[in-house]
């Protein structure tokens, strides 16, 4: 059913038992999904595994050629070297790429299709005659405008177009779980999400508003060199030195090296081993190898983590949109997410800071996110008055660029934070340039409305020919309305030499 006719149905209509709202968390590695329970009023996970318990399933994709099928999720990885298996799907969407199955091409959003699929149809174990009424997906708060595009047609190709009814940044989704009902009190809530691609860190200033809840993001940062990828190339990297002083490493035995990280990872950082040594077996190897690790090892990898954990905290801090630091005792509450806090040292470092009755642990933050994107997806179809209201000052609402008629070259993407380190661009101006230049900067929204920023003269610029004027071009905001632009002469080849020619521009947006 659209899920805005859903929405227009009487009141007593909607609470067919057949209806299921639903919360999606659409992840890189793996999926969740949740429904609002109208019984209940409260978001409910569905079971992916099958009867044993697992509330997420790896968004993992395999095609066996023998059987021509398509085996999802768990098995897709169980089944290893049976098929070719697809993986990170999710972060090829906005790239509208293809890969290669039994010598045909085929997008990657027709596999993700599937996918999609095959997920919701675990609706119908639940309630056979079940009728998705409405989907909220949760995603990436880096998900580009690209991505979501091709996120879309993966659920048009999935016969689920008119049941979306769109994209929840994450860390909306884990307020709304959160705050299911207003605070008493307005609040500083910090959420931290410690995931395979990045460390996270936002903190908003909560408060009831108009039978709602309001959200605003006070500060926003990230650390990709905290993350659980960036830790298992750590891991594998030691594993594998141990394995060299004990053996010859080919290529065979080095391929083995990320299974035995995969299972070793839990022991070495998940569980207190303070008391012994860790004694590690390469039973893949011949002979055999035994390594012992003592917890001074362990201390020595994780100190460095740790370190630029608190420093990330501290950032967190201090890059806000207030003109001081913010106090560590203001912050009421601490939200944790992801992967890496199952690691038994990132849950000392968030307790020591802020004190354990602050913090807060969710095991499995797929799980959070989809019930939170149930909550939303209730409130959209009027299931539930509590609205939730998120305020970003942190993202751009809009590319940011230089326009010449219909030609438009972005600086800056929308939906990116304007505290980032953002690559110089390069600018070949396409005409003869006698001395002064103007570049036109623009910003242009979503809905396809343009705003002209400034006009940016260059003056006194090194006369030459058309077509060998190349300026290189630096964009730095220092807020979230001011940005400096610095624009340098890179020359072109022998002929015409780079210069000492530098203009730099502040400008408002």
């Amino acid at each position: 059913m659209n899920w805005k006719k859903y929405k227009a149905l009487d009141p007593a209509e909607k609470r067919n038992e057949a209806y299921y709202v639903i919360g999606l968390d659409m992840g890189n590695d793996s999926s969740a999904i949740a429904f609002y329970n109208l019984a209940d009023t409260a978001p409910e996970s569905i079971d992916l595994s099958g009867g044993y318990g697992k509330p997420s399933i790896p968004t993992v994709m395999q095609y066996v050629p023998e059987t021509k099928e398509w085996v999802v999720g768990e098995y897709a990885i169980l089944n290893k070297g049976v098929g070719t298996v697809f993986s990170s799907l999710t972060e090829r969407l906005g790239r509208f790429d293809y890969i290669d199955v039994d010598g045909r091409s085929l997008s990657v959003a027709s596999v993700l299709a599937m996918f999609i699929k095959e997920l919701l149809s675990n609706v119908k174990n639940i309630n056979p005659r079940a009728e998705i009424v409405g989907i909220v997906v949760s995603v990436p708060a880096y998900f580009s405008k690209h991505a979501q595009e091709e996120l879309h047609k993966v659920f048009k190709l999935a016969g689920y177009e008119k049941e979306l009814i769109g994209f929840i940044p994450d860390r909306e989704c884990v307020l709304a779980h959160k705050y299911r009902i207003p605070p008493e009190q307005e609040e500083h809530t910090l959420i931290i999400d410690f995931g395979s691609r990045e460390l996270r860190g936002g903190l908003y200033h909560v408060k009831a508003e108009d039978n709602g809840i309001k959200a605003t993001s006070i500060s926003s940062v990230f650390d990709d060199e905290i993350s659980m990828y960036a830790l298992n190339n750590d891991i594998s990297e030691m594993f594998t030195s141990f394995l060299e002083k004990g053996a010859v490493a080919d290529t065979i035995l080095k391929e083995h090296i990320p299974a035995f990280t995969y299972q070793h990872k839990d022991i070495l950082f998940q569980k207190n081993i303070r008391t012994k040594p860790i004694k590690l077996y390469y039973n893949f190897a011949y002979p055999p190898i035994q390594y012992t690790l003592t917890y001074d090892k362990v201390e020595e990898m994780v100190l460095p983590y740790a370190q630029r954990f608190n420093q990330f905290i501290k950032d967190v801090l201090e890059k806000n949109l207030y003109d001081k630091k913010i106090p560590i005792s203001n912050v009421n509450a601490v939200l944790c997410v992801g992967g890496g806090f199952d690691m038994l040292w990132a849950k000392e470092a968030v307790g020591n800071i802020f004190g354990k009755d602050k913090v807060r642990f969710f095991k499995n933050s797929k799980l959070i996110n989809a019930e939170g994107a149930a909550l939303i997806a209730a409130h959209i179809l009027g299931l539930t008055n509590i609205k939730l209201t998120l305020e970003d000052n942190h993202q751009l609402t809009g590319d940011i660029g230089f326009a010449n008629g219909d030609n438009f070259l972005t600086l800056v993407e929308r939906n990116g934070f304007w505290w980032q380190k953002y690559p110089a661009k390069l600018i070949l101006i396409n005409q003869s340039v006698q001395g002064d230049f103007d570049l036109q900067l623009e910003e242009r929204r979503e809905d396809g409305k343009s705003k002209n920023l400034t006009t940016l003269h260059l003056d006194a610029l090194p006369d030459r020919p058309k077509g060998v004027t190349r300026l290189e071009v630096r964009l730095n905001f220092i807020s979230n309305s001011d940005l400096i632009i610095t624009i340098n002469d890179l020359g072109f080849g022998e002929i015409y030499p780079k210069t000492d020619y530098m203009r730099e521009f502040l400008v408002k947006i």
